[in-house]
Protein backbone atom coordinates (compact mmCIF):
# COMPACT_ATOMS: atom_id res chain seq x y z
CA UNK A 1 0.00 0.00 0.00
CA UNK A 2 1.09 3.36 -0.75
CA UNK A 3 -0.66 5.40 1.87
CA UNK A 4 -2.04 2.72 4.24
CA UNK A 5 -4.99 4.27 6.32
CA UNK A 6 -5.71 6.68 4.28
CA UNK A 7 -9.94 7.53 3.25
CA UNK A 8 -9.58 8.43 -0.35
CA UNK A 9 -12.33 10.00 -1.74
CA UNK A 10 -13.20 9.02 -5.55
CA UNK A 11 -14.82 11.47 -7.79
CA UNK A 12 -17.12 10.36 -10.95
CA UNK A 13 -19.69 12.15 -13.41
CA UNK A 14 -23.26 11.08 -13.70
CA UNK A 15 -23.42 8.75 -16.61
CA UNK A 16 -25.97 6.23 -16.55
CA UNK A 17 -23.03 3.56 -16.12
CA UNK A 18 -22.14 5.07 -12.42
CA UNK A 19 -25.66 5.42 -11.24
CA UNK A 20 -26.29 1.46 -12.06
CA UNK A 21 -27.76 -0.55 -9.13
CA UNK A 22 -26.18 -4.17 -7.93
CA UNK A 23 -28.02 -7.73 -9.39
CA UNK A 24 -29.99 -7.89 -5.89
CA UNK A 25 -30.31 -4.42 -4.77
CA UNK A 26 -33.89 -2.88 -3.94
CA UNK A 27 -35.54 -0.98 -7.11
CA UNK A 28 -39.02 -1.49 -7.30
CA UNK A 29 -38.92 -0.53 -11.20
CA UNK A 30 -37.58 -4.13 -11.56
CA UNK A 31 -40.35 -6.04 -9.76
CA UNK A 32 -43.33 -7.67 -10.79
CA UNK A 33 -46.91 -7.61 -9.15
CA UNK A 34 -46.78 -11.03 -8.39
CA UNK A 35 -44.44 -13.77 -7.20
CA UNK A 36 -41.88 -15.30 -9.40
CA UNK A 37 -41.18 -14.49 -13.29
CA UNK A 38 -37.80 -12.89 -14.48
CA UNK A 39 -37.92 -10.24 -11.92
CA UNK A 40 -34.28 -10.17 -10.18
CA UNK A 41 -34.34 -11.78 -6.14
CA UNK A 42 -33.71 -8.84 -4.21
CA UNK A 43 -31.32 -8.76 -0.86
CA UNK A 44 -33.41 -8.74 2.39
CA UNK A 45 -34.41 -5.38 4.10
CA UNK A 46 -35.12 -4.07 7.19
CA UNK A 47 -38.73 -2.38 7.42
CA UNK A 48 -39.96 -1.30 11.17
CA UNK A 49 -36.77 -2.75 12.74
CA UNK A 50 -37.69 -6.18 11.60
CA UNK A 51 -35.92 -8.02 8.71
CA UNK A 52 -38.12 -8.98 5.85
CA UNK A 53 -37.09 -11.08 3.34
CA UNK A 54 -37.67 -10.13 -0.43
CA UNK A 55 -37.68 -13.97 -1.38
CA UNK A 56 -39.44 -17.00 -0.26
CA UNK A 57 -37.46 -19.25 1.77
CA UNK A 58 -36.42 -22.29 0.73
CA UNK A 59 -38.89 -24.30 3.15
CA UNK A 60 -41.92 -21.98 1.99
CA UNK A 61 -45.05 -24.50 2.16
CA UNK A 62 -46.13 -23.57 -1.21
CA UNK A 63 -43.80 -25.39 -3.29
CA UNK A 64 -43.97 -23.51 -6.17
CA UNK A 65 -43.01 -20.28 -4.61
CA UNK A 66 -39.80 -21.53 -2.60
CA UNK A 67 -36.88 -19.25 -3.84
CA UNK A 68 -38.95 -17.14 -5.86
CA UNK A 69 -38.97 -13.51 -5.59
CA UNK A 70 -41.96 -12.48 -3.54
CA UNK A 71 -43.31 -9.80 -6.11
CA UNK A 72 -44.84 -6.03 -5.15
CA UNK A 73 -48.36 -6.94 -3.93
CA UNK A 74 -47.03 -9.55 -0.99
CA UNK A 75 -43.90 -6.97 -0.26
CA UNK A 76 -46.64 -4.22 0.54
CA UNK A 77 -49.06 -6.67 2.15
CA UNK A 78 -46.18 -7.50 4.78
CA UNK A 79 -45.56 -3.84 5.02
CA UNK A 80 -49.70 -3.45 5.52
CA UNK A 81 -49.49 -1.17 2.57
CA UNK A 82 -51.71 -2.82 -0.10
CA UNK A 83 -55.40 -1.58 -0.87
CA UNK A 84 -57.98 -3.10 -2.70
CA UNK A 85 -57.52 -2.72 -6.28
CA UNK A 86 -54.52 -1.08 -6.63
CA UNK A 87 -52.65 -1.09 -9.75
CA UNK A 88 -48.72 -2.40 -10.23
CA UNK A 89 -48.23 0.50 -12.58
CA UNK A 90 -49.14 4.04 -14.10
CA UNK A 91 -48.03 6.03 -16.68
CA UNK A 92 -47.63 9.29 -14.14
CA UNK A 93 -43.65 10.36 -14.38
CA UNK A 94 -43.96 11.55 -11.44
CA UNK A 95 -44.90 9.78 -7.97
CA UNK A 96 -48.24 11.12 -6.01
CA UNK A 97 -46.95 8.64 -3.34
CA UNK A 98 -50.06 6.38 -3.83
CA UNK A 99 -51.17 6.16 -7.33
CA UNK A 100 -49.67 2.19 -7.94
CA UNK A 101 -47.38 -0.49 -6.40
CA UNK A 102 -44.27 0.59 -7.90
CA UNK A 103 -44.09 4.55 -6.83
CA UNK A 104 -45.43 3.37 -3.08
CA UNK A 105 -42.36 1.16 -2.62
CA UNK A 106 -40.21 3.56 -4.22
CA UNK A 107 -41.28 6.13 -1.74
CA UNK A 108 -40.25 3.52 1.11
CA UNK A 109 -36.97 4.81 3.03
CA UNK A 110 -35.49 1.51 2.09
CA UNK A 111 -36.07 1.75 -1.88
CA UNK A 112 -35.55 5.62 -1.66
CA UNK A 113 -31.99 5.37 -0.05
CA UNK A 114 -30.50 2.17 -2.01
CA UNK A 115 -26.97 3.30 -3.59
CA UNK A 116 -25.52 2.76 -6.46
CA UNK A 117 -23.19 -0.42 -6.92
CA UNK A 118 -20.42 1.98 -7.05
CA UNK A 119 -21.26 3.46 -4.21
CA UNK A 120 -21.76 0.58 -1.82
CA UNK A 121 -18.48 -0.96 -3.16
CA UNK A 122 -16.54 1.83 -2.46
CA UNK A 123 -18.22 2.94 1.10
CA UNK A 124 -18.04 -0.54 2.05
CA UNK A 125 -14.31 -0.30 1.73
CA UNK A 126 -14.44 2.96 4.33
CA UNK A 127 -13.71 5.46 1.38
CA UNK A 128 -15.94 8.52 -0.05
CA UNK A 129 -17.52 8.80 -3.34
CA UNK A 130 -18.76 12.12 -4.40
CA UNK A 131 -20.33 12.85 -8.11
CA UNK A 132 -20.14 15.64 -10.03
CA UNK A 133 -23.09 17.50 -10.85
CA UNK A 134 -24.79 16.58 -14.60
CA UNK A 135 -23.77 18.74 -17.20
CA UNK A 136 -21.15 19.89 -16.06
CA UNK A 137 -17.79 18.33 -17.37
CA UNK A 138 -15.56 21.21 -16.92
CA UNK A 139 -16.05 20.30 -13.22
CA UNK A 140 -14.02 16.55 -13.96
CA UNK A 141 -10.53 17.52 -14.86
CA UNK A 142 -10.30 13.80 -16.70
CA UNK A 143 -12.37 15.42 -19.42
CA UNK A 144 -9.40 17.67 -20.55
CA UNK A 145 -6.96 14.72 -20.12
CA UNK A 146 -8.85 12.78 -22.15
CA UNK A 147 -8.70 15.84 -24.93
CA UNK A 148 -5.76 15.94 -25.16
CA UNK A 149 -5.55 12.79 -25.76
CA UNK A 150 -7.53 11.97 -28.17
CA UNK A 151 -6.11 15.26 -29.97
CA UNK A 152 -2.59 13.70 -29.85
CA UNK A 153 -4.46 10.12 -31.30
CA UNK A 154 -6.19 12.04 -33.70
CA UNK A 155 -3.09 13.54 -35.11
CA UNK A 156 -0.72 10.49 -34.91
CA UNK A 157 -2.51 7.65 -35.91
CA UNK A 158 -3.27 6.01 -39.29
CA UNK A 159 -7.26 5.06 -38.43
CA UNK A 160 -6.74 1.59 -38.57
CA UNK A 161 -7.45 -1.01 -35.66
CA UNK A 162 -3.98 -1.86 -34.96
CA UNK A 163 -2.71 1.71 -35.66
CA UNK A 164 -5.28 2.43 -32.70
CA UNK A 165 -3.91 -0.14 -30.32
CA UNK A 166 -0.56 1.34 -30.83
CA UNK A 167 -1.22 5.00 -30.40
CA UNK A 168 -3.91 5.34 -27.55
CA UNK A 169 -1.24 4.04 -24.43
CA UNK A 170 1.08 5.94 -26.03
CA UNK A 171 -1.17 9.22 -26.24
CA UNK A 172 -1.93 8.61 -22.83
CA UNK A 173 1.08 7.99 -21.24
CA UNK A 174 2.79 11.44 -23.14
CA UNK A 175 0.37 13.71 -20.79
CA UNK A 176 2.58 13.90 -17.39
CA UNK A 177 1.58 14.41 -13.68
CA UNK A 178 2.35 18.38 -13.94
CA UNK A 179 -0.04 18.31 -16.83
CA UNK A 180 -3.00 16.05 -15.03
CA UNK A 181 -2.38 18.39 -11.87
CA UNK A 182 -2.95 21.44 -14.15
CA UNK A 183 -5.80 20.14 -15.31
CA UNK A 184 -7.00 19.41 -11.88
CA UNK A 185 -6.59 23.30 -10.81
CA UNK A 186 -8.23 24.45 -14.04
CA UNK A 187 -11.27 22.16 -12.52
CA UNK A 188 -11.32 23.68 -9.27
CA UNK A 189 -10.99 27.73 -10.93
CA UNK A 190 -14.62 26.42 -12.25
CA UNK A 191 -15.71 25.04 -9.15
CA UNK A 192 -14.29 28.16 -7.20
CA UNK A 193 -15.85 30.89 -10.05
CA UNK A 194 -19.36 29.21 -9.62
CA UNK A 195 -19.24 29.42 -5.52
CA UNK A 196 -18.72 32.84 -6.41
CA UNK A 197 -22.39 33.25 -8.39
CA UNK A 198 -20.57 33.86 -11.78
CA UNK A 199 -22.52 32.35 -14.42
CA UNK A 200 -21.17 29.95 -17.36
CA UNK A 201 -20.18 32.95 -19.58
CA UNK A 202 -18.34 34.50 -17.12
CA UNK A 203 -17.12 31.50 -15.22
CA UNK A 204 -15.28 30.71 -18.93
CA UNK A 205 -13.75 34.16 -19.01
CA UNK A 206 -12.59 34.23 -15.38
CA UNK A 207 -10.72 30.34 -15.66
CA UNK A 208 -8.93 31.63 -18.81
CA UNK A 209 -7.71 35.16 -17.37
CA UNK A 210 -6.84 33.31 -14.39
CA UNK A 211 -4.93 30.05 -15.56
CA UNK A 212 -2.13 30.71 -13.29
CA UNK A 213 -4.43 31.35 -10.29
CA UNK A 214 -5.37 28.34 -8.04
CA UNK A 215 -8.84 30.23 -7.45
CA UNK A 216 -10.24 32.90 -8.87
CA UNK A 217 -9.42 36.56 -6.88
CA UNK A 218 -12.74 38.87 -5.82
CA UNK A 219 -11.55 41.41 -7.90
CA UNK A 220 -13.27 39.52 -11.15
CA UNK A 221 -16.33 41.33 -10.34
CA UNK A 222 -14.35 44.83 -11.05
CA UNK A 223 -14.03 43.47 -14.53
CA UNK A 224 -17.22 41.86 -15.74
Amino acid sequence: MTHPGAIAVFAFDNSSSHNAYASDALNAKTMNVNPGGKQPKMRDTIFNGQIQHMVFPSDYPNLELRNKPKGMRIILQERQLWKEGMIGFCNNNFSRGDCCMRHILEQEDDFRNQRCLLREVIERRGHKVIFYPKFHCEFNFIEIYWGDAKRYTRRNCDYTWRGLQKIVPEALDLISLKQIRGYAQKSFRYMDAYRKGLDPKQAEYAVRKYKRHRVIPPTIFEQL
